[in-house]
């Protein structure tokens, strides 16, 4: 059976990947696949403040479908790191947190994605 969208689909995977791999450096001292947990996490909390809203644990853990003890053990890891905090409204990402990012890390991680996206547009569909 063919798949019109492999090439589409490849890139797609190849993005997520260097990506993942890309952050977890900033978790090296996690196993990769908790680090994707903790990057997953961080990023939705993230998100939902930009959104101007804020997640409960118990909200968090519905919307990541994440079971509540794992969802529990990533967020004392992050607050033990000074990373995440929480306050009567929920969770916040701590905006120091940023200050470790360099600017480099910021342009590959553009570059990974405009390069994605020119390899995206030249796929036939």
């Amino acid at each position: 059976m063919e798949d019109p969208f492999r090439d589409t689909r490849l890139i797609v995977a190849d993005l997520l990947h260097h990506v993942l791999r890309s952050g977890h450096s900033a978790f090296a001292e996690l196993p990769f696949m908790e680090g994707v947990e903790v990057i997953v996490i961080v990023t939705a909390i993230y998100s939902a403040e930009r959104r101007g809203e804020t997640f409960t644990k118990r909200g968090l853990s519905i919307h990541l479908g994440m079971p509540r003890p794992t969802l529990l053990r990533r967020l004392a890891y992050l607050e033990s790191k000074g990373l995440v905090q929480r306050d009567a409204e929920g969770l916040r990402i701590n905006p120091q947190m940023f200050e470790a990012i360099s600017d480099e890390n910021i342009r590959g991680l553009r570059e990974m994605i405009i390069d994605a996206g020119t390899a995206l547009s030249a796929v036939e569909t």
